[in-house]
């Protein structure tokens, strides 16, 4: 009797050999060999509409201002590697950069909700400031 072992499958991704590229092929391969056991070709947006649909983006500000945006699978775990951190200063000049202003023909309304919801916040983190005193 041997004891022979048959080689373990790995899952692969690839993109199949078309003149727009949107068309993918998942599937597993015999591990150690280049032989498909299994696959599948489906379009890009396929994909993303489905793996998407399972993730959750959770976005948070730390105490020192920075804005922090986290992707989550399905599990409840933070997928490594797809996180974003921007302070809050560098999105509120990004915001009223006068290029932006012009490009998104903001009106002074919008503009004036902005000031109420940071003059807001601000008020918050100065009730939390005296708190702590």
């Amino acid at each position: 009797m041997t004891n022979a072992q048959s080689p373990s499958a790995k899952p692969f991704v690839e993109q199949v050999s078309l003149t727009d590229g949107r068309l993918l092929r998942i599937g597993y391969r015999a591990d150690g060999v280049d032989s498909i056991l299994a696959s599948v070709e489906l379009p890009v947006e396929v994909l993303e509409q489905e793996i998407a649909g399972g993730l959750e983006l959770v976005t948070t500000i730390r105490p020192s201002g920075e804005i922090v945006s986290q992707i989550f699978g399905s599990s409840g775990l933070a997928l490594e590697g797809l996180r974003s951190i921007v302070s809050i200063e560098c999105l509120v000049s990004q915001t009223v950069d006068s290029e932006s202003l012009r490009l998104e023909e903001l009106p002074t309304s919008e503009l004036s909700g902005l000031l109420r919801s940071l003059e807001a916040s601000i008020e918050q983190v100065r009730t939390a400031l005296a708190q702590r005193i």
